[in-house]
């Protein structure tokens, strides 16, 4: 548009009306272009390992995490930060479509970012709480409807802001090309935060004891640190300096340590199964079914022993080779569980022999000795068990003495 003051020229008018008014005002520059930048490729980052988090949602460990539910968390997340950026005072306003004070330092950075993002983990604690502690469904009304509430209000609370006039809430100050909030506004917004993440501490600590292939107590632990951290620091910034985002060090220090403490969050959650998924799936996914299994959650949680059982054999195999501490007698459970889990019932006594280990059976003294006693069980993929049960016996595949059977189709041996 033709008479548009350009960017160096409207910063040296603020500094000069500043000094003009007695206040301090640092003029917009490459420290607040480098903590935007920064911050964007972080949450682009983010984005696209909450993208694969999604697409491998049926990965059992990724999925126990809510994965849906943790990337609607950092969607919220870069909503805050849009707002984070014209309220912090990091872009000119005048001019942008930013100059609405309301549009994005309340709607978008207030209730759709913070807030939203704050009730989500809210609701993912408060999910876990359930299931582990009174015992219900990570589902239903009874989880939902507090979420839903508390949404309702949130939204309340914007129409009400949005209402009232804005020197009761945020109001842009032309001379200074700032947005400001009055101070009951935002005493109001900073009891929310910390009432919200106080029930989030109080749900983490209620659950530090549970179940071990579920437990986030040290996740939930730095999570909340950094949360209460930031959140401490804050309140002291815009109580102590009501006009911090005159400040380059305190607007940038501000921005910065809010989506530090985000992706701290985040990726303490996320991190451990990300990275597992990407880089040892099926090893992790074993030794996470072996945890699901000694607590005794397979069912509860139901995990399909037909995607995960070949997998999970092979690498329950593997492990035992390099980590003496996992013995026999979790694969041969496991095996035994994934037959229940199948037909509903334990296998009858004597049938099965080669794919059920059951507790009668005994292992040859030449196989218990043997430094490699599972070598050859998985070579090739294992059928289901009816269809195994189903297959009449044969003189090709009759048991050799040897303790193994021949396959007379693949011509491929399997041990017992």
């Amino acid at each position: 548009m033709p008479g548009e003051p350009s960017p160096s020229h409207n910063e040296q008018w603020r500094k000069q009306l500043a000094d003009i008014l007695h206040m301090h005002l640092d003029m917009r520059g490459w420290a607040d272009v480098v903590a935007i930048a920064v911050i964007a490729i972080v949450y682009g980052f983010d984005l696209v390992a909450a993208g694969y988090a999604v697409h491998n949602i049926k990965y059992p460990p990724i999925r126990c995490k809510s994965p849906l539910l943790m990337m609607g968390v950092l969607f919220c997340a870069v909503l805050w930060f849009v707002g984070d950026i014209q309220t912090n005072g990091h872009v000119p306003l005048h001019y942008t479509p930013l100059v609405n004070c309301k549009a994005f330092g309340v709607w978008v950075r207030i209730v759709f970012g913070v807030m939203a993002m704050s009730a989500l983990v809210a609701a993912r604690a408060y999910g876990l709480y359930r299931v582990f502690r009174l015992g219900r469904p990570f589902r239903g009304w009874g989880l939902f409807v507090p979420l839903a509430g508390f949404t309702l209000c949130t939204i309340a609370y914007g129409a009400v802001v949005q209402a009232v006039s804005p020197k009761l809430t945020i109001v842009f100050w032309a001379p200074l090309d700032i947005c400001l909030y009055s101070a009951g506004f935002k005493a109001s917004i900073f009891a929310v935060l910390w009432l919200v993440w106080t029930c989030v501490a109080v749900l983490s600590w209620k659950i530090r004891d549970i179940k071990s292939s579920f437990n986030e107590a040290r996740e939930s632990a730095i999570g909340c640190m950094a949360v209460f951290v930031v959140l401490i620091l804050t309140t002291a910034i815009h109580y102590g300096q009501p006009h911090f985002a005159m400040y380059v060090v305190l607007r940038v220090v501000t921005t910065v340590f809010d989506h530090a403490a985000v992706n701290v969050f985040w990726w303490s959650v996320m991190g451990v199964p990300l990275f597992n998924c990407a880089f040892r799936r099926d090893r992790y996914l074993a030794e996470w079914m072996a945890k699901l299994r000694d607590d005794g959650l397979q069912v509860k949680y139901d995990v399909s022993p037909d995607e995960t059982t070949a997998k999970m054999s092979a690498s329950l195999c593997r492990i035992n080779n390099n980590n003496t501490s996992l013995s026999a007698e979790p694969i041969r459970a496991g095996l035994y569980d994934d037959f229940v889990d199948r037909l509903g019932k334990p296998p009858p006594a004597g049938e099965h022999p080669l794919y059920v280990f059951e507790e009668h059976r005994a292992y040859p003294e030449s196989i218990a000795s043997d430094p490699d006693p599972y070598r050859g069980h998985f070579d090739a993929p294992i059928a289901p068990l009816h269809v195994q049960a189903a297959a009449p016996a044969t003189a090709d595949s009759a048991p050799s003495p040897g303790g193994r059977r021949r396959d007379k189709d693949t011509n491929k041996h399997t041990y017992w």
